[in-house]
Parts: structure tokens; C-alpha cells; sequence
């Protein structure tokens, strides 16, 4: 029964990275808003944009920054990680052989723990290096807000596989 349940929570963590990798909403400001992969300009958006970004309104590719390739980098690794984890999953549960069945399961386990650790760098990675790049704009924090939900449930059920 407990092999069932980690093959749905290693789906759902599937699930989930895909969502956090698409959001273009880990970052947002007045009209404005970064994701891993693209960032967002609103219509109406107030001047000067963060980052000194010179840019009409529309989706663009995410800014040349090492922090936001870097996290993505690691979201990807956890994406194909948590995948692999859950086929290893299923393949244990398909098993017949008893030693067979205990490989696949000891070998989940531990491609989900490499997982939850790559998100779990790239969860402290960004804001970290955020707030320097923030530093060194001498921009107002409050200007901006973290949405990335999806990736926070993601490390909930990393950690709850474990």
C-alpha cells in the first residue's frame, strides 16, 4: 500500500514541477513579473522597470542572470529526477521478484532524495541571490512578492516520499 502512495505522490510532484517550471510568477512587481524561463511586461506597466529592463509590454526570455539559470537548472533536474523516481516506482510495483521489487523501491527512494535536494537549492538559490541583485539596484522590497506556490508543495511532498 505504501508503494501506491509514493507512486501518486511521485506523480503529483511530476505534476507540480511542471506548473512551478511554466509560471512565469516567481517574482512579481507593479506590471511586471519573472518566471525561471520568461518575464512578463504588463500594458500600463510604471517606468523604470526592475533590473533596468528596456522592454514594451509583452513575454520576453528571462533575463542572463546565473541565480535564475542556475534555479532553473535544478527545477528541470527535479522534474526529470521526480519522474524517474515514480517509473522506478511503478516498475517496482510491477515487479514479481521480491529482491527485484526491493531494488526499484531503495532506488526511488533514493532518486527522490537527490530530487528534494535540487529543489530544495534552487528554492534557496533564487531569493537569495535575488536579494543581492535587489541590493545592488537599491530598489524597494516591497515593491515585490514571491508566488511560487507550486514549487513549495513540491518540496511538501519530496518530503513527505521520504
Amino acid at each position: 500500500m505504501l508503494q501506491v502512495i509514493a507512486l501518486v505522490c511521485g506523480a503529483i510532484t511530476s505534476f507540480l514541477m511542471i506548473l512551478a517550471l511554466s509560471s512565469s510568477d516567481w517574482l512579481l512587481a507593479m506590471g511586471w513579473r519573472q518566471g525561471l524561463f520568461e518575464h512578463c511586461i504588463e500594458k500600463g506597466a510604471p517606468t523604470p522597470l526592475p533590473f533596468k529592463v528596456e522592454a514594451d509590454y509583452g513575454c520576453y526570455p528571462a533575463r542572463n542572470e546565473p541565480y535564475i539559470m542556475g534555479a532553473a537548472g535544478l527545477c528541470v533536474i527535479c522534474l526529470l529526477l521526480s519522474c524517474l523516481a515514480t517509473i522506478l516506482t511503478g516498475l517496482g510495483l510491477h515487479a514479481t521478484d521480491t529482491s527485484a521489487k526491493t531494488r526499484y523501491y531503495r532506488a526511488a527512494v533514493w532518486v527522490m532524495t537527490l530530487a528534494l535536494v535540487a529543489v530544495l537549492v534552487a528554492l534557496i538559490l533564487y531569493p537569495v541571490f535575488f536579494a543581492q541583485e535587489l541590493e545592488l539596484e537599491k530598489k524597494d522590497s516591497a515593491r515585490f512578492s514571491w508566488r511560487n506556490k507550486s514549487s513549495f508543495y513540491v518540496y511538501k511532498f519530496n518530503l513527505a516520499l521520504l
